[in-house]
């Protein structure tokens, strides 16, 4: 019995982890070119709870 009460809370203690999620933040911006033209920019920062780790992302195109 005091096994499966072990399993039964690793696995309630797993789902926790995977209904937790990241938290994501995206922001945009345009901006027009000195010459003419726009420069786009996306920024992408996610953070995983659990760990702690923050990863992010930038992208900038230019047109002419």
């Amino acid at each position: 019995m005091k096994f499966m009460s072990s399993l039964a809370l690793a696995m309630c203690l797993c789902t926790g982890i995977y209904m937790t999620g990241c938290e994501t933040s995206h922001s945009e911006s345009d901006k027009p070119g000195l010459f003419g033209g726009n420069t786009h920019q996306e920024t992408t920062t996610t953070k995983n709870p659990v760990t702690g780790d923050v990863s992010t992302t930038h992208k900038e195109q230019k047109t002419p």
